[in-house]
């Protein structure tokens, strides 16, 4: 049964790398059709004016600084369609707006005009904050007995579209399962030619209860018998510098800190804790990293690809707690295969350090979306990793529910659904820390996880994933998960 599901695995993936491949050739097709079209249209159109309406709050300049074409520009008629598309829906991505639609107003044979209609999104959200202390809710619900205590709670404020800039604001204040304040400001643009921007952030957290270790991919936590004081206090802070230098391309520069204190009975537990038995650690981190994204819809894409690349040094030399190197990257791209259907191939992976490694600063393969589906509920830690996700995709139906005057926000007036029934296949590799004998059972070795699913996306492009998995070990399993797969 397991050879047969491995040759199925590699199956879908021949399949979908080659659609992917087949739908980039159809792209080039598509381009050099395109380019054609141009040559036999001539004609150059001139946009005479551009027209906002609904951005009540946002300024104009965060918007037309999202658009492939501003006033007065010339542009082929060939391709004037397509820079229409792409503006709106770089709009659109900027996550200011519930809907963007752009009309072109013909004025004459050479002359239009652009009507750019938005209807901003709520901005202030004041709200009472639930969350799991653990990795995702697969991993409470089933590893933790859907413990009730093992939830952060409190209130949190998120002002976005600051001043109508795309600032954002944000504070949260946390307690229950842990203790902790968060305070974050954002700056997407300082300057003229909006291509530089500026983040601050920073924060402070106690806790009694906390993982030490890990077996057998499981993390272990403190019970209650060691949990009668503060195990473990950290403040920290962040600076992150942004460059935009064109539409899809984004540069990131952080430096970061923070200062982090044990208790004698965490050392004790886990001596490699922060290594050597020590019960404190002051880092230092610098990273640069690279993004281009051209997904048609950030939250939940079907078009597009996005690319992301990091390197980051943990310990600057200024403090001789860790010396760690980190070097990520990943590609993500996402076809329309037509006729309702959809794909979609990511591949990446993971260099880090593996030597003199304490085991807070381990790289885990296992947080937020960042496993093969089938192994929800297991943490697998190495140095070095491997991931390719992939997924066959059909609309199976949309529509969009008119709550009307029994709801008195308009924003929250329309609430669409579209639900996606799916096939997937994914596969990884982890590489084991040098003499990590404790949680080794999954790594050095293939993993692959398939399986079919359900994805509802709902308002705000909250997503439901509802998926049925087979992984190497055999082990069949039912998951839900609230956000996008990639």
């Amino acid at each position: 049964m397991r050879k047969e599901l491995l040759k199925l695995y590699l199956l879908l993936l021949v399949a979908f790398w080659g659609g992917s491949m087949a739908f980039g050739q159809s792209e080039k097709g598509n381009r050099k059709q395109a380019t054609r079209q141009d040559t036999l249209d001539s004609r150059l159109i001139q946009v005479h004016k551009i027209f906002i309406l609904g951005n009540e709050k946002t300024k104009d300049y965060i918007i037309t600084r999202e658009l492939r074409v501003q006033e007065g520009e010339y542009v082929p008629a060939g391709s004037l369609d397509e820079l229409v598309e792409t503006s709106r829906n770089n709009v659109y991505n900027t996550n200011l707006f519930y809907s963007v639609t752009i009309e072109k107003l013909v004025l004459d044979s050479a002359t239009v005009d652009l009507l750019i209609k938005v209807e901003e999104r709520w901005y202030i959200w004041p709200s009472p904050v639930f969350r799991l202390a653990d990795r995702n809710f697969n991993d409470w619900w089933y590893n933790r007995n859907h413990d009730p205590s093992r939830v952060k709670y409190g209130l949190k404020l998120d002002i976005y579209n600051f001043r109508g800039r795309k600032e954002s604001l944000r504070f949260i204040g946390l307690t229950g399962f842990e203790k902790r304040l968060i305070f974050q400001y954002s700056i997407p643009y300082i300057d003229k030619s909006q291509k530089h921007g500026l983040t601050f952030g920073g924060g402070y957290l106690n806790n009694k209860k906390l993982p030490y270790k890990t077996t057998d991919h499981f993390t272990v936590f403190t019970d209650s018998s060691t949990a009668e004081r503060i195990n473990r206090e950290a403040t920290s802070g962040y600076i992150v510098y942004t460059y935009r230098p064109s539409f899809y391309n984004y540069h990131y520069l952080m430096l970061q800190g923070y200062s982090m204190n044990i208790s004698d009975t965490i050392a004790a537990l886990n001596p490699n804790y922060f290594g050597d038995g020590t019960t404190s650690q002051q880092v230092l981190g610098l990273s640069y990293s690279f993004s281009q994204d051209k997904r048609n819809n950030k939250n939940y894409p079907l078009t597009g690809h996005k690319t992301l690349a990091m390197i980051e040094k943990l310990g600057l030399g200024i403090f001789q707690d860790v010396d760690i190197w980190r070097l990520t990257a990943n590609h993500y791209h996402y076809f329309d295969m037509g006729s309702g259907f959809y794909g979609n191939v990511s591949i990446g992976g993971q260099l880090t350090t593996s030597d003199n490694v304490p085991y807070f600063n381990y790289t885990q393969f296992g947080l937020d979306n960042y496993y093969v589906r089938g192994y929800e509920l297991d943490v697998i830690e190495g140095p070095q990793n491997f991931l390719t996700k992939n997924t066959l995709k059909k609309l199976i139906f949309s529509t969009q529910a008119n709550l009307g005057q029994a709801m008195p926000l308009k924003k929250f007036r329309k609430i669409p659904f579209a639900f996606y029934a799916k096939m997937f296949g994914d596969a990884g590799w982890v590489n084991n820390y040098p003499g990590y004998y404790q949680s080794d059972v999954l790594t050095n070795r293939l993993l692959y996880g398939v399986g079919l699913g359900l994805d509802i996306v709902t308002l705000y492009d909250i997503t439901f994933r509802f998926e049925y998995s087979y992984n190497a070990q055999g082990e069949r399993n039912f998951f839900i998960n609230f956000q996008s797969e990639l």
